[in-house]
């Protein structure tokens, strides 16, 4: 071998060298390459065999041996290579080769078939133009025959619409003939549908202007109209005028029968205008001269009447009441009446009949008004008031839609009689509650409480002198008290009648505002009546007054508080809201701006900013304040007041002795403050216990002396069991409390137990036992003596009240 080839050989030893190999192998490349060496051993054996089998059937065939050719190069390698693969291929292949020729002889096959099949395609491909041909012709003979059969409709149908659209413009002449003819009768059948022509060919040239001559045509058509429009007026014009000539105007009855019978003979042409009241507005303007031919017809024959009828129920010299509650019903009925009378002609109202019966009823409003707003008399406004809103409006008006005309008449009557109603109500505050001069009389209490208490215990004497003649049940007399407690409860009235015992401006104010309640609104009510309680709670005020400068200022006060529970009870029934918005002007600002003006007098006539001119027109304006005021509260604040003045007076009248005892200490007290002094208050003269015990005894004395008195004048001027319980109870609490600081006056200042004993000032519950019963036997006295409630009023005054 050369040198080269040593090299080669020995480089490719060192490849696979242990220590230092030229071309390392990875693990997994080992592993493909052992993998690779498994699978060649394997190939090696599968050639062999297949070598041995080749032989076998080389040495069969006799074939040269080829395995046993010398293989020096790769070229003869190649050569050795494709010898076998030809071999080998030319066995396999066999059967596809084989197989190969029988496809190749059936594709002959198929392209015969299908060169014949193409023959038969040409063949049908002609039939189809051939049928072709004659199906286009024969659908050209049917859609030119669909053509000839539209042609034929269009023609007939445009055939048709001119002659009906010729007709439309032909007939007008028809119509203006048979309404030029004097023998043509509105109430006939051919004038109802010579009407609907009219109708139908104003409609559809109306709708089809672009025609020509539509607009000769139209007025020729609208002219028609009127003249048949014209015709149903004259017509009913002449039955009317025709049918009424031969009545009397005073004859009510025979008005409604001859119009009734004339009904008969409109009513089918009112009926054709009013069913084409929705085509044109021209059909309710002759509805309307139809109404205002019939109201003018009534007019002539009811207006004389009307007015004579009225005036005599005036003239008559019967009160008011009767003349308006006369006239009301008179012209319910009449408006009854002529409804009816309508309906038999219209169906529809019309603004023409209710002008009428406003101008019917308008005849009470021009009646009353000239005496209402003349009229004086409080009482007489009032019924007038109830008779238009209670027994007209609520009980007539608002429950029959068809007196609306006649319940507008009536409210504006109402307003006026409210509006003059107000005004003397005004003038009655003023004159007869504010201004009330109090007489003698009016002030004499307690003598007129008392003098009630004398008649009511000599009728209860009567009462009982009945019972017992009479054979009643009462076994005792003294079982009689309760006989006639029971017998004032149910409704006993007599001389002591309480209401009339009222302070009159009370009566008055209470009277006026129950009256009013039912006459005005509530929003009227609210103010009238805040008016009314504050002057009437200014005027009790001053009567008070009178009476504890002429009396006592226990009556005074008891006088004010009796009226005050008077008032609160008989106002609070109204169902009404007594608290009422006032709007003041506050000129406060206008009064600084002012003065800024003054004090800034150099710079009225500045150019810039600070003209004192301009800051008093912008910040001078007076300011709108809103304030409400309770007419409720303000009796309760008022009653209040009275109750606080009443139980103060009343405390400090029973125990004054110690009051003023009391005030000397503070007085001593203070001055020794201000002296810088540390005074024994026990030291001084006035505080002896001989002193202290005086004035003990002293108010003792006058409360075991003037408390009885006190408590008969509660039982005598209120008598109601609860209330004085509430005036009472704080005026024992004040006595009790100024006891209680006798006590303790006594303990801060050292007093011993002998001198304690020697004051003899009674504890709290000595006291507190002293007061109830001097209570308890005021209680059973004024239970013997006393018969009626002063505040349980009649009847008639609650029924006045709610």
């Amino acid at each position: 071998m050369s040198n080269k080839s040593v090299q080669i050989s020995d480089k490719l030893i060192q490849w696979e060298d242990d220590k230092n190999p030229l071309a390392p192998l990875s693990q997994t490349q080992i592993n493909a390459y052992l993998s690779l060496s498994e699978y060649i051993g394997n190939t090696t054996d599968v050639i062999s065999l297949e070598l041995k089998d080749s032989e076998k059937d080389k040495e069969d065939n006799e074939e040269p041996d080829i395995l046993g050719r010398n293989i020096e190069s790769t070229e003869d390698f190649y050569k050795f290579y494709d010898e076998i693969a030809q071999k080998w291929m030319s066995a396999d292949i066999e059967p596809y080769i084989q197989l190969a020729n029988e496809l190749r002889r059936q594709l002959d096959e198929w392209n015969t078939m299908l060169s014949k099949m193409d023959e038969c395609i040409q063949l049908i491909n002609t039939l189809e133009e051939k049928y072709s041909e004659v199906s286009k012709k024969t659908n050209s003979l049917y859609i030119a025959g669909e053509e000839l059969h539209t042609d034929q409709i269009c023609l007939s149908k445009i055939c048709f619409e001119i002659n009906e659209r010729l007709s439309i413009f032909n007939s007008v002449d028809s119509i203006q003939l048979k309404l030029d003819s004097p023998s043509f009768i509105v109430t006939s059948e051919m004038f109802s549908n010579m009407m609907t022509s009219i109708d139908n060919g104003i409609k559809y040239i109306n709708d089809h202007m672009s025609y020509k001559e539509s607009n000769k045509y139209l007025a020729l058509y609208i002219n028609a109209r009127y003249k048949a429009l014209s015709l149903v007026q004259t017509y009913i014009s002449q039955c009317l005028q025709t049918g009424t000539e031969s009545l009397d105007t005073t004859e009510f009855i025979a008005h409604y029968g001859k119009f009734q019978a004339i009904a008969t003979k409109i009513r089918p042409v009112i009926e054709l205008l009013e069913s084409r009241i929705d085509l044109d507005p021209i059909y309710s303007a002759a509805l309307d001269d139809c109404v205002l031919t019939y109201v003018t017809r009534r007019k002539v024959l009811l207006g004389a009447s009307i007015t004579n009828t009225l005036s005599n129920y005036t003239s008559s010299g019967s009160d008011y009441c009767s003349t308006l509650r006369s006239s009301c019903k008179i012209l319910i009925q009449l408006t009854h009446d002529e409804n009816r009378l309508y309906q038999c002609f219209f169906t529809n109202k019309s603004s023409v009949f209710r002008e009428y019966l406003e101008a019917v009823c308008m005849h009470l409003y021009d009646m009353l008004r000239p005496l209402v707003i003349h009229m004086k008399h409080f009482e007489t406004l009032v019924e007038l008031c109830t008779i238009l809103r209670i027994e007209i409006l609520q009980d007539y008006v608002y429950e029959d839609a068809s007196l609306e005309v006649f319940g507008c008449v009536a409210e504006l009557l109402l307003q006026d009689i409210q509006e003059r109603l107000v005004f003397r109500a005004n003038l009655y505050f003023v004159t007869d509650i504010s201004e009330y001069k109090p007489s003698p009389g009016d002030l004499a209490y307690p003598e007129k409480l008392k003098q009630m208490e004398a008649i009511a215990e000599e009728m209860q004497y009567r009462q009982l002198t009945r019972y017992d003649s009479t054979g009643s049940l009462i076994s005792s007399v003294s079982e009689a008290p309760s006989v006639m407690s029971k017998q004032s409860v149910g409704g006993w009235t007599s001389a002591a009648d309480l209401h009339g015992m009222w302070y009159p401006p009370v009566r008055r104010t209470l009277m006026c505002l129950s009256r009013l309640y039912r006459c005005v609104d509530k929003t009227i009510f609210q103010s009238l009546s805040h008016e009314a309680v504050a002057l009437c709670l200014k005027n009790i005020h001053q009567a008070a007054l009178i009476i504890s400068q002429k009396k006592t200022p226990t009556d005074g006060s008891l006088f004010e508080i009796k009226h005050l529970l008077i008032i609160r009870e008989q106002i609070a029934p109204f169902q009404v809201d007594f608290t009422i918005k006032e709007l003041n002007l506050d000129f406060r600002k206008m009064k600084n701006a002012a003065w800024g003006l003054l004090q800034k007098h150099d710079k009225m006539f500045a150019l810039n900013s600070s003209n004192s001119i301009i800051e008093f027109l912008l910040e001078g304006t007076p300011v709108v304040l809103e304030n409400s005021v309770d007419s409720r509260r303000l009796v309760d604040q008022t009653l209040k007041e009275s109750c606080q003045t009443f139980i103060n007076n009343s405390s400090n009248t029973l125990v004054s002795p110690l009051t003023m005892f009391l005030e000397e200490v503070q007085k001593y007290i203070k001055w020794c403050n201000m002296q810088g002094l540390h005074g024994i208050v026990k030291q001084q003269e006035f505080a002896q216990p001989k002193a202290i015990q005086e004035k003990v005894q002293e108010t003792l004395a006058k409360i075991k002396k003037e408390l009885p008195l006190f408590l008969q004048s509660m039982s005598l001027y209120l008598a109601n069991a609860d209330t004085q319980f509430v005036l009472y109870k704080p005026i024992k609490n004040n006595i009790l409390h100024i006891f209680t600081r006798i006590q303790q006056f006594l303990t801060t200042n050292n007093y011993t137990t002998e001198e304690q004993q020697l004051i003899a000032c009674p504890t709290s519950e000595q006291m507190s036992m002293l007061l109830s019963t001097s209570l308890m036997s005021n209680k059973s006295i004024s239970r013997k003596t006393s018969t009626v409630s002063i505040d349980e009023h009649p009847a008639e005054t609650n029924e006045n009240s709610t």
